[in-house]
């Protein structure tokens, strides 16, 4: 895999994801190289639509792991529309249902980037979430198994003939909120997030992202 250099889609990457400054930190990332520009243009504008397909996340997963709802902002499911800043995304894990959350954990989509340097031959898209509270409920409590320090971006970034998809994980730590067991339940799921257990889950999508047609 070839290392980022500090360049224009560089800073648009670090833009998008927060400094480190508590708890963990994770991530995932996949890269393909093809046989010319134009081929890697191709697959990256294929890529974002797949990106951008929250809904269909799991079965980029192979149908495995966590099941992924774009909602409004008052967690009404979204269905053929691109994401939006406010959006929300409700996430039914392989765990425990989330008290807190009616059964789910929940991010919103609080940023979106989209840079082309033409000069570089560089494109980069993605959105960054956040932690939020249940929308049918008025507590400011995050209904997530991570506290609303948390973040995570999903970026897609072409250089050149080689394309990226990668998650980035930001400021993780348990959210220890709602019943004793749902307490139990947050700080079991995030610790075991925060020592690479949710890295398969990522990589997985990342690679899904990527996926070339046959």
């Amino acid at each position: 895999m070839i290392p980022f250099k500090q360049n224009a889609s560089e800073m648009a990457k670090e833009n998008i994801i927060p400094k480190q400054f508590i708890g963990a930190k994770t991530g995932a990332t996949s890269s393909v190289k093809v046989s010319s520009v134009e081929a890697a243009a191709a697959l990256f504008n294929e890529a974002k639509q797949r990106l951008f397909d929250i809904n269909n996340w799991q079965n980029l997963c192979g149908g495995k792991g966590a099941a992924f709802q774009l909602t409004d902002k008052h967690g009404n499911a979204l269905t053929q529309t691109p994401p939006e800043v406010g959006n929300l995304i409700k996430i039914k894990l392989p765990a425990p249902s989330n008290e807190k959350g009616d059964g789910y954990d929940w991010v919103r989509i609080e940023k979106i980037e989209n840079t082309t340097n033409p000069i570089n031959d560089e494109e980069i898209v993605g959105f960054r979430v956040r932690p939020v509270s249940n929308p049918a409920d008025h507590s400011e409590e995050s209904a997530h198994f991570y506290t609303s320090d948390a973040t995570s971006s999903f970026l897609l970034v072409r250089r050149g003939s080689r394309v990226y998809a990668m998650e980035r994980g930001r400021n993780e730590q348990p959210n220890p909120v709602g019943g004793f067991w749902n307490r139990i339940r947050n700080i079991i799921i995030a610790l075991a997030a925060m020592l690479g257990l949710a890295v398969p889950q990522w990589k997985m999508l990342v690679n899904g992202i990527l996926r070339q047609k046959r």
